[in-house]
């Protein structure tokens, strides 16, 4: 869209470009649906530890970021696809949920307790792996 002083874009328009940005981010996520699988699989075969997985989640929905930006600036459109809302909103869950646990450490930091640190990554693995399976019948159920 073009990028005007944000006095000069009227509120209908600005939310379009709102609505088209979610539109091309879930377009975008379900283009690299294979990178986000690897990673869910990885985790849960444990290939990779949780801050590896938190880590490399993060970084591949930054990356996504960061295209959308290019793609906005250079006016490029994506077609919308209702698999594509469908498995961003899967995303989104493991996205929330990375963003708890990580607060929840904080919150550990500050009042260390290794049983509970252990039970929370433990919680944090098997809800991971719920969100997994739900995204595993998911694709089964779209092919």
């Amino acid at each position: 869209m073009l990028k005007k002083k944000s006095g000069d874009i009227s509120r209908d328009d600005s939310q379009k470009c709102l609505n088209y940005s979610a539109l091309t981010n879930c377009r975008l996520d379900w283009c690299i649906c294979e990178i986000y699988l690897e990673l869910l699989e990885d985790f849960q075969k444990r290939k990779i530890n949780t801050s590896e997985f938190c880590l490399a989640f993060e970084n591949t929905g930054k990356l996504t970021s960061d295209i959308i930006d290019i793609f906005e600036s250079n006016f490029i459109i994506l077609s919308s696809d209702e698999k594509a809302l469908d498995f961003s909103n899967l995303l989104e869950e493991v996205f929330d949920l990375r963003q708890d646990y990580f607060q929840y450490l904080e919150f550990l930091d500050a009042n260390p307790n290794p049983e509970e640190f252990e039970k929370s990554k433990i919680e944090f693995n098997n809800f991971v792996g719920k969100i997994y399976l739900k995204i595993q019948n998911f694709l089964n159920e779209e092919l």
